[in-house]
This record gives structure tokens, C-alpha cells and sequence, in this order.
């Protein structure tokens, strides 16, 4: 990780660890000005859990649907 996304990595865990984790990445984003795919990236990266559907969640309704669809089934992925 660069030292830049070091830095962003550290204000989301200093914001997140503040509200206990209870806050969406989206909510992040918006508090520190950041894109929300970053602070998505960055979670990912640290293994850090927020709550609520967020973007990439695999337990996001709708995409163990989509993937199980028969005319998906057989595909490369």
C-alpha cells in the first residue's frame, strides 16, 4: 500500500474505530472526502468491517442470485 492510502487507511480507522464500526463505507467516504470505491479498497484491504450492504459486499442482496442464475452457470468467471 503507498504511503498515501497509509494515510487515508489510518483516518478510516480512526473514524470507524470512533463510531465502533458502525457506519457504512459510503458514510466514510463522505465524512473524509474521500471516493467511495477508495475507502472500499481500503477496507478490503485491512480486513475491516462496516455495516450495512456496501458496495462489493458479498452478502449484498441480489448477487448470490445473479451468480446462481442458471444461464451463468457454466461461465468462465
Amino acid at each position: 500500500m503507498t504511503p498515501r492510502n497509509e494515510a487515508r487507511a489510518y483516518r478510516i480507522w480512526a473514524l470507524g474505530n470512533a463510531l465502533k464500526w458502525e457506519c457504512t463505507q459510503e458514510e466514510i467516504a463522505d465524512e473524509l472526502g474521500l471516493h467511495r470505491k477508495t475507502v472500499w479498497r481500503i477496507c478490503k484491504a485491512k480486513g475491516w468491517k462496516t455495516s450495512g450492504a456496501v458496495m462489493g459486499d458479498p452478502n449484498r442482496p441480489g448477487v448470490d442470485q445473479l451468480m446462481n442464475n442458471r444461464f451463468m452457470q457454466g461461465r468462465e468467471r
